[in-house]
């Protein structure tokens, strides 16, 4: 039995470049889902685009918490708010899971927030 290798080629509309996406802009990242952006956040680790997918994130009210390597959002407003921390209930993205989870009574200390200013 003879064996041939076939030619596949992909159809010419799946090489098109379309050039109105400028995937190296902030404009283009402020847009994208938050699953989306954690994507880039956790598997471009050091790149441009995970720059990008942090500031978006932090422009639709995440917080990365620094000790957990988690990004969290508020859900309602806090019940506790002190000098060194607030308590109430949070969405959090759970990297282990992939999903956005909540979490009731979370205590999030202001010393494990991130405060980069990621303005260029």
């Amino acid at each position: 039995k003879q064996w041939y290798q076939r030619r596949v080629r992909a159809p010419h509309h799946y090489h098109s470049y379309d050039p109105k996406h400028n995937f190296d802009s902030f404009e283009y990242f402020k847009n994208l889902v938050p699953d989306t952006l954690f994507f880039i956040f956790y598997f471009y680790e050091g790149t441009r685009a995970q720059y990008f997918a942090a500031k978006a994130l932090k422009e639709q009210h995440w917080r990365f918490h620094k000790k957990f390597k988690m990004w969290f959002q508020r859900y309602e407003e806090p019940k506790v708010i002190e000098e060194s921390h607030e308590t109430g209930t949070y969405v959090y993205f759970d990297i282990d899971l992939w999903q956005q989870r909540t979490k009731e009574d979370f205590t999030f200390e202001y010393k494990f927030l991130e405060e980069n200013n990621l303005d260029e």
